[in-house]
């Protein structure tokens, strides 16, 4: 008699209907990716859509002429971004970003609901890319759980609350245009060997992505990246390297990738048209002359706050408020050292990784988050010191590191082997694959994790509802801080809570007592409560303080002031006094137009009229005075 002979069971499927919830779950969600994750990108933001115009808003797109005519677009090419801000935003070229603007305002004028869908649909867009990257990826380094994998990259990505910032508000989306641009480029790239029009293609939708924002100028690099983690991925039999004929293949042809995705700058430098790439020394975060040594103690920390909101997205806010948690660091300090010691070890250990060539979409997260991060480190100028919706790029990286680790957890369940009937866009071949379920503990954790995220998601876009919102969350955590009290006493004077706006300015003076656009905002609110000497002596203060080109804004508001008291020749003078300083400002035509209106002077208040209007051809209160120059003398004054 011939002995048994012992044959390995084929892996089963297991019966849905005893598995775990989380398993099943995972396992509905796993059935429809892509729609699980658009719904994921999409239902947190809802409650945004509402929202009315933030913080820069206004000037980088509601208020920027150039965005009201499609007729506008060639001279938008020729126009940096910043346009209608003042000195301190000007200097990037990003016209790809104020023409989505343009087409927003062409179909629905300043209805900011239009705007916050857009951003919404972005980010779902650049979820969904995320999904294909990660699924592409993995199917190269982790073909057993690589649909898992990949709908946990998208997941995370979707419902990260680092990422409220830049889709909750209009002028966040350069992130996203960038990212959508620059995940897509990438994917192309990829599949370079696939078709001989994927490169060119990835090259012009790479320069949709450097037009929209800079920092997908570093695409070359993550396409580098992915070719020496994940060789497979990008359509190389082996390694890039030195060592072997097929390594030495490998390497020229991510060198002829990366060079070719690299010319995707040239129509950025030509926009450019010899600007420097600095910001402007008044917009400098930095004040120049800063200690190198200092910057570097600096951003060292910052290095490790942004990896903290990566990971543990607790303390979340805007830029004041983490300049208050930070500061300029001109020595080491406990804060610098824990940031420090945990950014070098992830880094030491991502390149350990490649190294030894292990878990190679952990390394690969680790080492795009750090490259994507370099941009805002401060090697060139930049104006902000921390900013969460600059971690919107970056974050695609460790959302890949991040699923990796958790796709790992337990030795997971095999279910019966798949058919594909078809190749996916990832590009795997129609052929039977087998797949990992995750173990329900492991299940379970994921699941808990996207419903934490999403609901911080949720709360922090609570933040920037309006501009009471934003500001008042900024003084919970930087009470002290100069801007942040003057920008929310503007917001208590447009309520009429002019007592409570005082306070405000009150404490923005005691900690920077030459602060004059404080003065400014203490005169509107004196003016608010009936002080009006007080008002006219802070109006007076800001024109003191104000730098001449500036200080337009103390001279017109005070003209208000003297108009309104009946005292209309000294309004006169001080309004003409603001028209040679700011002759461009239609306000200011305006007024002295009324002020000549009550002094019965017809002709001269027509010409400053008709001067307002030409400035600014929206302006229904100088058009409603210009009507008025005509009736007789006595009708004319009120």
């Amino acid at each position: 008699m011939r002995a048994p002979v012992n044959v390995a069971p084929r892996p089963s499927s297991p019966d849905p209907s005893v598995s775990p919830w989380p398993v099943r779950v995972l396992d509905a969600l796993g059935a429809r990716p892509r729609l699980a994750v658009a719904l994921a990108a999409i239902v947190p933001f809802l409650g945004t859509l509402g929202d009315p115009p933030v913080l820069d808003d206004g000037w980088a797109a509601l208020d920027n002429p150039l965005v009201h005519s499609l007729s506008n677009v060639g001279r938008i090419f020729r126009e940096l971004y910043g346009y209608a801000g003042a000195a301190s935003v000007r200097g990037p070229y990003r016209p790809l970003t104020t023409i989505s603007y343009a087409l927003d305002y062409a179909v629905h004028g300043r209805w900011t609901p239009g705007y916050h869908v857009v951003n919404v649909a972005l980010h779902a867009a650049a979820s969904l890319l995320v999904l294909a990257l990660a699924r592409r990826l993995a199917r190269a380094a982790m073909p057993d759980r690589a649909d898992r994998l990949a709908l946990v990259a998208g997941l995370l990505f979707a419902v990260h609350p680092a990422h409220v910032e830049a889709v909750a508000t209009i002028f966040g989306r350069t992130e996203l245009l960038a990212a959508c641009f620059a995940v897509g480029s990438l994917l192309l790239a990829l599949r370079w060997r696939e078709a001989r029009w994927t490169l060119p293609a990835a090259v012009a939708v790479l320069v949709l992505g450097v037009l929209s924002k800079e920092f997908a100028v570093l695409t070359p690099v993550l396409f580098a990246l992915c070719a020496v983690t994940a060789p497979a991925a990008a359509g190389l039999a082996a390694r890039p390297g030195f060592r072997t004929e097929a390594g030495r293949r490998a390497l020229r042809g991510t060198v002829l990738v990366a060079a070719a995705l690299s010319l995707a700058v040239i129509p950025y430098f030509l926009g450019r048209r010899g600007v420097p790439l600095t910001v402007a020394p008044v917009a400098r975060w930095f004040p120049e002359g800063t200690s190198a040594a200092h910057i570097a103690l600096t951003m060292s920390r910052v290095m490790g706050e942004y990896l903290r909101i990566l990971l543990f997205p607790s303390f979340l806010g805007g830029d004041f408020a983490y300049a208050a948690r930070i500061g300029t660091l001109t020595e080491p300090n406990p804060g610098f050292w824990v940031a420090t010691i945990a950014w070098v070890v992830a880094l030491a250990g991502a390149v350990t990784l490649v190294v030894r060539r292990r878990a190679p979409l952990v390394a690969l997260g680790l080492l795009w988050t750090f490259v994507a991060l370099l941009p805002v480190m401060h090697f060139i100028p930049v104006g902000v010191l921390l900013a969460e919706r600059l971690l919107y790029l970056p974050s695609v990286g460790f959302c890949i590191a991040a699923a990796t680790l958790l796709a790992r957890l337990g030795p997971g369940a095999v279910t019966a082997p798949v058919a594909r009937r078809a190749p996916d866009p990832a590009g795997e071949d129609p052929m039977e694959a087998v797949r990992v379920r995750l173990p329900p503990v492991a299940a379970g954790l994921v699941l808990a994790i996207a419903a934490l995220l999403a609901t911080r998601t949720v709360v922090r876009a609570l933040d920037w509802r309006s501009n009471l919102a934003l500001w008042e969350s900024e003084l919970s955590k930087a009470p002290r801080d100069v801007v942040v009290n003057n920008n929310l006493a503007v917001e208590y004077t447009a309520r009429r809570d002019y007592a409570r706006a005082v306070e405000r300015l009150k404490v923005a003076l005691a900690v920077h007592p030459s602060y004059w656009r404080a003065y400014v905002n203490l005169g509107l609110a004196y003016q608010g409560l009936g002080a009006r000497d007080q008002a006219q002596a802070s109006y007076l203060t800001a024109m003191q303080l104000a730098p001449e080109p500036e200080s337009t804004g103390p001279r017109y508001f005070l003209a208000l002031l003297l108009r309104d008291e009946g005292r209309l020749d000294a309004a006169l003078a001080v309004v003409r006094d603001a028209r040679r300083l700011g002759p461009e400002e239609g306000r200011l035509a305006r007024l002295e137009g009324d002020v000549l209106l009550r002094l019965g002077e017809a002709a001269g208040a027509r010409a400053a009229l008709e001067r307002a209007l030409a400035l600014d051809p929206a302006d229904g209160e100088a058009r409603a005075l210009l009507a008025r120059t005509s009736r007789p003398a006595a009708a004319a004054t009120p």
